[in-house]
């Protein structure tokens, strides 16, 4: 089975050199990730013992709980959207309701 990239702060942080941009995937990762952490759905640290983001984190999907696999079939995707027309990057609520669907089923 091929072990696909699901979230690669790295990647992302690359993609532009505009500041503004970088800052956002920075508080978007932050975001996402501490949610992921939070709810037990990553396996691996994304954060260095000061609690600041790993910039050379990549979350893979075997890195992923089965819940945490289903949160980025569709309810990430739709979150990050979301930011794109202006929701605040710690507004993850939308995840949250999300989850709460998927562990109800």
């Amino acid at each position: 089975m091929v072990d696909l990239t699901k979230y690669s702060v790295p990647m992302l942080y690359s993609r532009s050199k505009n500041p503004e941009y970088k800052k956002s995937i920075i508080e978007k990762s932050v975001s996402l990730l501490s949610f992921l952490k939070r709810e037990g759905l990553i396996k691996n640290e994304p954060f260095d013992a000061d609690g600041n983001l790993d910039m050379t984190f990549v979350l893979s999907q075997s890195d992923l709980a089965p819940d945490g696999l289903e949160l980025f079939k569709k309810a990430i995707p739709a979150w990050l959207g979301k930011l794109d027309r202006g929701l605040a990057a710690s507004d993850v609520s939308y995840l949250e309701k999300a989850l709460r669907k998927i562990r109800s089923l």
